[in-house]
């Protein structure tokens, strides 16, 4: 019996009071589990989804009309970043328990079960720490036993900070390539419920559904030879007809047309040509070669690099790169975007974002009608496609801090711009997000922008929640509700509250202005929610 199978039996069996508790979760699942249907990491993971309340949001998700599978989704994010760990897997939990209180479909377990990584989750319990996953490249993530630094946090909540230097950072979360390799981050099933798979029958009709009455005629092989030989006859004659309508005489002569000039691939040629995007495009590429080029294309060159993939566009015009451009830019989970409309420049990391799409880096140059794409292969992590995006000399650099002005406001608010530093998204539909860092205080700090004010107010309605929760299960409730300057109006919502066990203290803040849709998350790891709170609202 498959894992979920035997967890929605014993909540038939025992009512969905087993999964109240995580510890008494953990015992029956210790109790009543063989070891070849759950690993110890499957049941660390079942029992952190119980310990973080998966269940609540993910029921309030679905029963308000959400597809199960973005509501597990949503889960998934949610407690990667309670927990740490990568939301691939995190999913898969959400979803196991979905299904066994009858919320989630068999078919999104099946999209996170095939390619889950399960060997780097911590216990239930455990503080949150970056688990033990491939390399990143700066900015990254510190690890959970360094002190901040201008990198991005490598788990939500970041792991707490000490004083024990660490050699590398790791990802956040690790990798968990969702089953299906389509564009969208977010992909499932187009439709629910789902089509049932198709299977082919042993006899019978060899389309489905099967065509009505006694299908299409088909000709006989003596009728197409027939036809053919009547083919033949008849160019035959019209070719005879128009010598003899010529008189003989040779066509007038006139100029051949030119051949198409090759396309120079050598290292030398491609790196004069694609200047304007790189001091040395062609540093470490090797086999290229020209392609055929596209519509809205003047000429595609393909290399192979030590990641992947270096695709070089040329474009007729300027409408053809735009539209290039806008294809390429998104705000899928695990992205970098920048756009001056002069330049452009995109990174996308599949290990943030949970699936198994490659990394790439793209950047463009308007001016000159070019674009560059690295595209790494199967195994390839951001960190090296990056590596081969730093090699060219790029002449359009990654940005390093916070862009929107009205951010960068939200930002200046409470704190000095100048220490915040950008790193990719968590979160879809996030244009931007950026690490702070509070000099002289331990304080971890997370900054970022939302498309719309609908991701943002999806954000407050999260931490409300775990304001709530901090009331009822042992944890501290700061200040909930709003949030002011001086006298003024409210200017967004704010939660303060200290989790249960006392380690982790969390503030949360927003802004209601017009085209800002921006939030604030901070986190205390000594537990010191007064001290916290103090130095928010704080001029000091």
């Amino acid at each position: 019996m498959e894992l979920h199978d035997a967890l929605a039996e014993l909540v038939r069996d025992h009512g969905r009071e087993i999964l109240a508790d995580d510890a008494g979760f953990r015992g029956v699942l210790d109790d009543v589990l063989a070891e070849d249907q759950a690993s110890t990491g499957d049941i660390n993971l079942l029992v952190d989804a119980v310990r973080f309340d998966v269940l609540t949001p993910l029921a309030t998700m679905i029963d308000g009309g959400a597809d199960p599978t973005r509501a597990v989704e949503e889960a998934g994010l949610r407690l990667a970043r309670d927990r740490g760990g990568d939301q691939g897997s995190c999913s898969w939990a959400a979803a196991v328990l979905g299904y066994a209180v009858g919320k989630v479909p068999a078919p999104v377990i099946a999209r996170y079960r095939s390619q889950r990584r399960t060997t780097d989750l911590p216990p239930p319990g455990a503080p949150y720490s970056s688990p033990p996953a491939a390399q990143w490249p700066s900015p990254s993530a510190p690890p959970a036993s360094a002190p901040p630094t201008s990198a991005p946090p490598s788990s939500w909540p970041p792991a707490a900070p000490s004083s024990s230097p660490s050699s590398s950072p790791s990802s956040w979360p690790p990798a968990a390539p969702s089953s299906s390799p389509s564009s969208s981050p977010s992909s499932g099933p187009s439709s629910w419920p789902p089509a049932a798979p198709s299977s082919s029958p042993s006899s019978g009709s060899s389309s489905w559904p099967p065509a009505a009455g006694g299908g299409r005629r088909r000709r006989g092989p003596v009728l197409w030879v027939a036809a053919a030989v009547a083919g033949v006859v008849v160019v035959v004659g019209g070719v005879t007809a128009a010598v003899l309508a010529g008189g003989g005489d040779d066509p007038a002569p006139g100029p051949d047309p030119s051949p198409e000039r090759p396309v120079d691939v050598s290292a030398a040629a491609i790196d004069e040509r694609y200047r304007a995007l790189a001091t040395s495009i062609s540093t470490g590429a090797s086999d290229c070669e020209a392609q055929d080029p596209g519509p809205g294309q003047g000429e595609v060159v393909q290399c192979a690099v030590p990641a992947g993939v270096l695709r070089l566009v040329t474009y007729a015009d300027e409408d053809a790169l735009s539209a290039a451009r806008s294809a390429r830019l998104d705000y899928r989970a695990g992205t970098m975007t920048a756009d001056n409309g002069t330049t452009a420049l995109y990174e996308f990391d599949p290990e943030r974002a949970g699936t198994s799409d490659p990394a790439l880096v793209y950047w463009d140059s308007r001016p000159a009608l070019q674009s560059v794409t690295i595209t790494g292969d199967a195994t390839a992590k951001i960190d090296s496609v990056v590596a081969s995006y730093k090699q060219t000399q790029p002449r359009v650099q990654s940005p390093t801090s916070p862009a929107h002005p009205t951010l960068r406001e939200f930002i200046n608010l409470n704190m000095d711009i100048s220490e915040c530093t950008r790193q990719r998204t968590f979160f879809v539909d996030e244009t931007e997000e950026s690490r702070c860092k509070v000099p002289g205080n331990s304080l971890v700090v997370n900054v970022g922008r939302y498309t719309s004010a609908k991701g943002m107010k999806g954000n407050r309605r999260y931490y409300r929640s775990k304001h709530k929760e901090a009331g009822k299960n042992g944890g501290k409730q700061g200040g909930g509700g709003t949030w002011q300057l001086g006298d003024g109006d409210p200017e967004g919502a704010y939660y303060a509250y200290r989790d249960a066990d006392g380690r982790t203290a969390t503030v949360y803040w927003d802004w209601d202005k017009a085209d800002c849709y921006c939030y604030g998350v901070a986190w205390s790891f000594d537990g010191n929610l007064a001290a916290l709170e103090k130095w928010w609202p704080s001029d000091e």
